[in-house]
């Protein structure tokens, strides 16, 4: 009698729990905005448009295309992560943005040629030094 009765109670809690967690992800699921899904697709989205751009800019190659996606992707999540975790720190997030770009750079250097390189810092570069060279009076 005893184990029926703590069978029969320990059955009622389990499909209690069952039943809150089903409603939560229900809750959860009415809210898009907070799924990890969604973020990722974000960033996939992000990465994917990143990447076309550096294709179009580089020529590159099928190959090159398929793994700096993935780079782009990483590189992606690791500024958010880093804007997320130092927003009340301007130097760390520098200094740690600064650290991911350093690892991309050398990541990017596997996988393209030295010209597309160079091509990839001057495109990188050019929005910098394009205000300066615009005030000169010429126009």
């Amino acid at each position: 009698m005893f184990k029926t009765i703590f069978t029969s109670l320990t059955l009622l809690l389990a499909f209690s729990s069952f039943s809150a967690q089903a409603q939560m992800a229900d809750r959860l699921s009415e809210h898009p905005s907070f799924s990890q899904a969604t973020i990722r697709k974000a960033v996939s989205d992000d990465a994917l448009v990143v990447t076309r751009e550096m294709s179009n800019r580089l020529h590159l190659n099928e190959g090159q295309f398929l793994n700096l996606l993935p780079l782009n992707r990483t590189k992606i999540v690791g500024l958010k992560s880093i804007d997320r975790e130092y927003r009340n720190d301007a130097e760390t997030r520098a200094a740690k943005a600064a650290e991911l770009e350093a690892q991309y750079e050398q990541e990017c250097s596997r996988i393209l040629t030295p010209s597309q390189l160079s091509q990839l810092h001057h495109g990188s570069e050019q929005p910098a030094t394009e205000p300066s060279t615009s005030g000169n009076g010429v126009g």
